[in-house]
């Protein structure tokens, strides 16, 4: 993972699907044979990022280069008036629960079909 080595921990998770779709070069529909069996990676990053703003640039890096489908971060350290299109990254939608000493977000890529549990938040915590 290319994100700051400021004393922050990084994990990253990676799952494989396995896809049985028809092939499109097959004829015979139903045939085991003729399905598509190959391996996809779905990855998802952590980081206890201790100030979006100030790593930022390092943030833009990794989405482009790692393309994660998830990527969390804890401790933004953004206020809750920061405007969070000045967090945004080209092909990535940003859910956001920013907090002054404490806040947290996730970047998640626009392929993917998410949305947000606003039920299950706290205010009381940095949730999302």
């Amino acid at each position: 993972m290319h994100l700051p080595d400021t004393h922050t921990h990084t994990l990253h998770l990676e799952f494989k699907i396995k896809k049985n779709v028809p092939r499109s070069d097959c004829s015979l529909v139903g045939d085991p044979k003729c399905l598509d069996i190959s391996l996809n990676f779905f990855f998802i990053n952590f980081c206890n990022i201790r100030s979006l703003r100030s790593n930022f640039q390092s943030v833009e890096h990794h989405l482009s280069s790692i393309k994660p489908y998830l990527l969390f971060f804890t401790e933004t350290q953004l206020s809750v008036a920061t405007d969070s299109s000045s967090c945004s990254v080209p092909s990535y939608f940003l859910y956001s629960h920013f907090r002054s000493k404490a806040g947290c977000c996730v970047y998640v890529r626009n392929d993917l079909t998410c949305s947000r549990a606003h039920t299950l938040e706290s205010s009381k915590f940095s949730t999302i």
